[in-house]
């Protein structure tokens, strides 16, 4: 059995069966079954029963919400403005466009050829099995969107929850199940990476993973041995950058909330803030000042704005980076260690001050509330720092000259960039979410989802009467051919 724990308590939420490995073989032969059943129907008729999903949930928001913030520590309204209302936005998103996207034949222009009574298009077809596994942080959001996404365009989808969050994994499993759908469309497995993971690679047409990036690296390498797809969303080390034109008083809210959001366990939570020389005491001040008045507590308590962190092997993987942070030179200016009044596991919102872009809380991702803030005088200083790391998800630019803002957004080597904002992209439907370098490879969300989750196939239709121009005989009359085919050739060259 796997116990869920409550982080914060460090009560026993309750407890799954872990899922036999004798039986993970049969799922997927099931899941195909089902694929086949469910890919036959119209896109129109998928997505009538999908959206269903939102009428299912929406009976039950605040216990959806509850149980989220019981199994990761989060407090309810939070869970339910980032995880639950931003299911049922996307799922509606999702509904609405799965037909504009993947539903009509995508015409291919053929140029010369056409004269040739020869035309092209493009289809979009399920890829057939998707494994989804899903991460802690978010362990109602991320995986539902990518189900629903998946099921839309015809895929079948086993999905793996955390094992720090087998009880939402099974909400979703039931949730689910409410639907019209084939039998073993959805199914949902336990069990730790470790000892499952290898199937859900093996036994899969594709891998949809959230999740570390040293784990991310293991899938990809295994997947590589049957050539199997994969997308990835891993880490980042998202930056922050504030030019001295910029809305302060905005900015400084948008760095506290984007830093110790969910306790700072979010891929694209802030985790460098640079300051620009000319306002830099002013921000860090004011921010210092806020974050201490920040509330942290049991998450279901009254007002709590920063809860627990999902086990004790985090906490301390935080608390020994921030550590590591002391003896590269850093300056705690607030927290920096376990919060001592309350026995779960509770880290305190920390600001780190005197790094340097070398050091290792700068380069390393530091999946917890801890915040580090630099300095910069001009733009290309910064913009040489932020680029200088191995993660790339999302970066945001703060100025009040949006052309500007743009102008450094184009310079920056990163998945996503927000002018003004932080964080939030991640809740829009319509807009593509992955990243560069180690923070993965592949889009999941929007149009680039469901290709993502798609496969593209191209038919070429011919009705050109006699024989093609290129075939054989390669006699004297082909040779004239040729000389005519020169010409045209010689008339593409493009002059300055």
């Amino acid at each position: 059995m796997i116990k869920s724990i409550n982080p914060a308590t460090l009560e026993i939420n309750g407890e799954v069966e872990e899922t036999s490995l004798e039986k993970i073989d049969g799922i997927y032969e099931s899941s195909r079954i089902a694929q086949k059943k469910w890919a036959k129907l119209s896109i129109d008729e998928r997505a009538k029963r999908i959206i269903k999903l939102n009428e299912v949930i929406s009976e039950q928001f605040d216990e959806i919400s509850l149980l989220i913030s019981k199994e990761v520590g989060k407090p309810p309204s939070e869970a339910f403005i980032n995880e639950v209302y931003g299911v049922a936005d996307s799922t509606f998103y999702y509904y609405s466009t799965i037909k504009e996207v993947l539903g009509k034949a995508e015409q291919i222009s053929l140029g010369f050829y056409e004269a040739l009574n020869k035309k092209s298009f493009l289809l979009y077809k399920p890829i057939g099995v998707i494994s989804v596994i899903g991460p802690y942080n978010y362990p109602f959001a991320i995986p539902v969107q990518q189900i629903v996404q998946s099921l839309l365009a015809g895929n079948s989808v086993v999905f793996k929850p955390s094992s720090e969050t087998v009880l939402v994994g099974k909400k979703i499993q039931e949730i689910f199940d409410r639907l019209d759908l084939p039998e073993n469309l959805i199914q949902t497995v336990f069990g730790s990476g470790s000892k499952i993971g290898n199937f859900l690679i093996d036994n899969a047409d594709k891998v949809l993973f959230t999740g570390s990036t040293s784990t991310g690296k293991k899938i990809m390498e295994r997947a590589a041995k049957t050539l199997t797809e994969v997308s990835l969303e891993l880490g980042g080390k998202s930056a922050m950058i504030v030019f001295p034109d910029a809305d302060i008083e905005r900015a400084i809210l948008a760095a506290l909330w984007g830093a110790f959001t969910n306790s700072g366990q979010v891929c694209a939570a802030i985790k460098r803030l640079y300051l620009h020389s000319d306002i830099y005491d002013l921000f860090l001040n004011k921010l210092v000042e806020l974050t201490k008045k920040l509330k942290q507590d049991i998450p279901t308590k009254p007002n709590v704005d920063v809860g627990a962190m999902i086990n004790e092997e985090q906490l301390n993987l935080v608390d020994k980076i921030v550590k590591v942070g002391l003896e590269e030179g850093t300056k705690i200016l607030t927290g920096g260690r376990r919060n001592p009044n309350l026995k779960g596991y509770f880290y305190e919102p920390t600001i780190l001050t005197n790094a340097n872009n070398s050091m290792q809380v700068v380069q390393q991702e530091i999946f917890g509330p801890v915040l580090v803030v630099l300095k910069f005088n001009d733009e290309k200083e910064v913009i040489e720092m932020v680029n200088d790391n191995q993660y790339g998800l999302t970066n945001s630019v703060w100025t009040k000259d949006v052309k500007y803002g743009q102008k450094i957004a184009e310079e920056l080597d990163t998945g996503t960039v927000m002018i003004n904002e932080v964080v939030y992209t991640f809740a829009l439907a319509a807009t593509p979410w992955g990243g560069t370098k180690n923070s993965g490879i592949g889009r999941t969300h929007g149009k680039l989802g469901f290709y993502g989750v798609a496969k593209p196939l191209h038919i070429n239709i011919d009705q050109y009467k006699g024989p093609d121009l290129w075939w054989m005989p390669y006699d004297k009359g082909f040779d004239e051919i040729v000389d005519n085919f020169k010409t045209v050739a010689a008339s593409l060259i493009v002059k300055d």
